[in-house]
């Protein structure tokens, strides 16, 4: 299915048909001006009509307008020579030229040709050249009149046709196209002012017996180059040799070099459209290309600042030498100034929280000493007291000039994000804080505030690992309150509390450091002692049930403790149901004393 853009372009072309008339009518009209002003073609505007036809076709639309194009050569050719076979020939090569051109600038460049281009225009001009000399040395030789006279004559002529009504039938197709490219009444107004300057200045230049004022079709050329683009450019130049076709018989103004016949001024007046082409045609499109660049830019500019204002964005730029700045709107934004001109470089890094000041200043300074680029989070205070975040990340310009320096960077407001980060590490510092509170309070007897069964058999089996793998020793002693069901009886279960707890304190201040007191339930306990032997924790045990006998508190108590050391394979229940054995010896034997397993 054919795209929108597709048929725009097929209703603004015309049909093979309209082609080849169009064709035969401009052969037609360039012979019979030639024939009644006695001169010689300066201008085959026919090559140039047929080409932008076929490099504004697909190439599988452009042969039926080569035929029709040809039919029209044929017909023009006959007219006006009579002879078939030249007619022929001469239509060969006509055909020819603008083929060869076509598929050069097809090849060659990736983009529809653009006369706005400096790299198209090159190209443009040098398959114009090899086409036309092509078609000069095909049509030379099958026509019967070979000479090199022939050949310069039809290689200048279409060479001219080509470099003016090519650009000029491309560019206002687009602006057709495109709605124009010169719209609006104001600009419709300029471009027929300038265009009828250009006529008037050739009626007037050509009609003077004196070459001198030449220059003045160069001038308004020019300027019609400047103000309207390729468009003027190419309709200057062709108003001029229309005009200075019409003229032929009237002026003079040749040099020997020339020659002063007919044939002089033709190749006077050839060579002086060229060069008024060459000079125009290139500044108009590097005018276009410096436009388009331009209007890039703009809206380069504009998305980036609407991206700057949508991000809390801005840049800017320091000249080191001068200590001057530049800001864009979204710095003068971020800093709660009003856009216009910077503040000083002082005065911009004192806007800075006092605090964070000596951030600035080091990274600038560092970025350049090393000549690198740098980045840093400081705090600003607008001038109305609020304080922000803002992130700053520069790096050295090095499309700056050899003698200047300077630093380009953005700064952006992280106000938010750094509001963000907080939340999510206090959020985090408090669910570590409940965690270990979680931990810590599924570890711990709530009544003791000493380790529970849990927590302290994990320790005992973590020794016991420790001691498979070192070799150590590692021992348990067990213990309870005697006869503490009578001091629950005697004094009530809150004061049986007390004594736990009593017992509990009393039991962690007399071990080790690395010992371990928890409670196992009820009033029994147990002591994890690692690296240690059975010997050793004998004392331990003996120094814990001391402790606890002289506390003297009201209700006194005492404690009847099993000890036990680990054997090569004991395991923590088999080791615990040793000191839980040697437990039962103690209580057996009278209690308030230690007794070691077997």
């Amino acid at each position: 299915m054919m795209s929108l853009r597709s048929r725009a372009e097929y209703i603004a072309l015309p049909s093979p048909l309209l082609t080849g008339f169009g064709y035969f009518i401009a052969a037609v009209i360039t012979l019979r001006m030639v024939d009644e002003l006695n001169s010689i073609a300066v201008i085959w505007p026919a090559s140039g009509f047929l080409l932008a036809v076929l490099l504004l076709q697909n190439n599988f639309s452009a042969y039926p307008h080569v035929l029709s194009a040809a039919l029209g050569s044929l017909a023009a050719n006959i007219i006006d020579n009579g002879q078939l076979a030249v007619s022929a020939a001469y239509t060969f090569a006509n055909m020819f030229e603008p083929m060869a051109i076509a598929a050069i600038l097809k090849a060659k460049l990736a983009r529809r040709l653009s006369f706005s281009s400096p790299q198209h225009l090159f190209w443009f001009a040098f398959a114009a050249v090899i086409g036309c000399a092509c078609s000069a040395t095909i049509a030379n030789a099958l026509t019967p009149m070979a000479t090199a006279e022939f050949l310069f004559s039809w290689f200048s002529t279409d060479l001219l046709g080509i470099l003016i009504v090519t650009p000029l039938l491309m560019v206002a197709h687009r602006a057709f196209r495109n709605r124009g490219i010169v719209t609006g009444p104001s600009k419709v107004i300029e471009a027929t002012a300038i265009f009828a300057l250009v006529g008037a200045v050739s009626w007037v230049t050509f009609y003077q017996l004196d070459a001198t004022m030449l220059f003045l079709q160069m001038f308004v050329v020019l300027t019609a180059a400047s103000r309207l683009g390729p468009l003027g450019a190419a309709g200057g130049v062709l108003i001029v040799a229309c005009v200075g076709g019409f003229s032929f018989d009237v002026w003079s103004h040749t040099n020997a070099f020339f020659g002063t016949g007919l044939r002089g001024k033709s190749l006077f007046f050839q060579f002086y459209l060229l060069t008024l082409f060459a000079a125009s045609l290139p500044i108009a499109a590097l005018l276009a290309e410096r436009d388009r660049i331009l209007a890039r830019l703009s809206e380069e500019k504009r998305l980036l600042q609407l991206a700057e204002d949508n991000a809390d964005i801005g840049h800017w730029w320091l000249d080191v030498d001068t200590q001057t700045i530049r800001w864009s709107r979204g710095v003068f934004s971020i800093f709660g100034l009003p856009e216009g001109s910077p503040p000083p470089l002082e005065a911009a890094i004192d806007a800075y929280h006092p605090d964070d000041r000596h951030i600035v200043t080091n990274h600038i300074e560092k970025a350049i000493a090393d000549r690198q680029g740098f980045e840093f989070r400081a705090r600003i205070i607008r001038p109305d007291g609020q304080i922000r975040h803002v992130r700053s990340r520069g790096e050295l310009d090095h499309h700056s000039d050899r003698d200047r320096m300077g630093l380009f960077g953005i700064v952006q407001d992280v106000t938010q994000q750094v509001t963000h980060e907080l939340s999510i590490t206090e959020a985090r510092s408090r669910a570590e804080e409940a965690a270990l509170s979680a931990k810590i309070l599924a570890d711990t007897d709530q009544l003791t505030q000493i380790p529970n069964r849990r927590r302290v058999t994990a320790d005992l089996t973590n020794a016991m690992m420790t001691s498979r793998s070192d070799g150590n020793a590692v021992s348990v002693a067990l213990f309870d309150i005697d006869h503490f069901k009578r001091v629950n009886d005697t004094f009530g279960h809150q004061m049986g509390d007390e004594v736990l707890k009593r017992v509990a304190e009393t039991a962690t201040a007399a071990v080790r450091a690395g010992d371990i007191v928890g409670r196992f339930g009820g009033e029994e306990f147990v002591i994890v002692l690692p690296n240690t032997t059975a010997k050793t924790a004998m004392l331990i045990a003996e120094r814990v049930r001391m402790a606890i006998e002289k506390a003297g508190t009201t209700p006194a108590v005492t404690i009847s403790v099993g000890v036990a050391e680990r054997t090569q394979k004991e395991d923590v229940e088999s080791l615990l149901q040793g000191a839980d054995q040697a437990l039962y010896l103690a209580k057996r034997e009278g209690r308030n004393t230690v007794r070691l397993a077997a």
